[in-house]
């Protein structure tokens, strides 16, 4: 972990440094030269609007993503799992370790938080000492870099999803979700996702939506298939798993950079044992309201 500096300034609020944080590029936080000390790095294609990556092939083949920018809103201190660390005028949390990945937040004194993990897919394992060493480094990378308020924004157009407060794009439609019978709303301090529970929380039942990029969705026939909902083609992809039952939905918005498209997602998740069936006529439900307000 890095060190403590100097102490922390009262106010360092996410606004304070990073400004409009609907609009800020999380692809500016970190470039695969600032990691090329650690093996081959490449810069990612953006995947999110909330999110970028860097991957990095270590010595022995691995391939590690380096992922960074998420923001999330602690309601207390008591939400981080490690000690926090004074690092210049923020502070660092370091999430409890995993096998397969290592995660660290930057905490704004907002109690707004940004994530930075550094995760391993591959078939080759890579000691946790040696993905912490990346994730310590990055992390220092972005917040030397948030600090000297070097950060990025992008210019949204007037139909991009990037504009759109996505907890305010879904009210009647929570009523069909089974089981959903207070709704709270869990938002994202960019404002491009939203998350409905009964707690607030991640517990099932629960719903959301996420405005994003990346490369549209594409049926197989099977567990995904293509339908039309509220009036635009959607991919609907279902499944179920021990713990939850789920479905999700997305259509293609506008063009967004690089051969990459803005897109709406909605999903919904119900509790194991719940037919996957049940799920997508919710998620369908929600979808329909969602995509009546996208930018026309």
């Amino acid at each position: 972990m890095p060190n403590p500096t100097t102490p922390r300034k009262a106010q360092t609020t996410a606004e304070s440094l990073l400004g409009d944080l609907p609009t800020v590029d999380p692809c500016g936080y970190v470039e695969a030269r600032d990691l090329k000390q650690f093996g081959e790095a490449v810069d990612g294609r953006p995947e999110s609007l909330d999110f970028c990556l860097v991957t990095v092939t270590v010595t022995g083949g691995a391939k590690l993503e380096v992922l960074f920018g998420t923001l999330e809103q602690a309601a207390s201190e008591r939400d981080f799992k490690g000690e926090l660390v004074d690092y210049e005028d923020l502070r660092i949390v370091e999430e409890p370790g995993e096998s397969v990945r290592c995660a660290r937040r930057l905490v704004f004194t907002d109690l707004v938080t940004l994530s930075v993990s550094v995760e391993n897919y591959s078939e080759k394992a890579v000691p946790s000492t040696e993905m912490c060493r990346i994730a310590d480094h990055a992390t220092k990378v972005v917040a030397d870099r948030v600090l000297a308020k070097e950060v990025e924004h992008r210019r949204f157009g007037a139909k991009s999803v990037g504009k759109l407060v996505a907890c305010d794009a879904v009210r009647a439609s929570l009523a069909k979700v089974p089981g959903l019978t207070g709704p709270k709303a869990y938002e994202y301090p960019a404002g491009h996702q939203c998350r409905w529970s009964n707690d607030g929380e991640a517990s099932t039942p629960r719903a959301r939506l996420t405005y994003a990029v990346g490369k549209p969705s594409e049926p197989d026939g099977k567990d995904s298939v293509r339908e039309d909902v509220g009036g635009r083609p959607t991919v609907i992809h279902k499944s179920s798993a021990s713990s939850v039952s789920f479905c999700v939905a997305e259509t293609t918005h506008i063009p967004f950079e690089d051969g990459l498209q803005e897109l709406a997602v909605v999903s919904v998740s119900l509790p194991s044992g719940t037919p996957a069936d049940q799920a997508c006529a919710a998620v369908k439900e929600v979808a329909a309201e969602v995509w009546a307000k996208l930018p026309k």
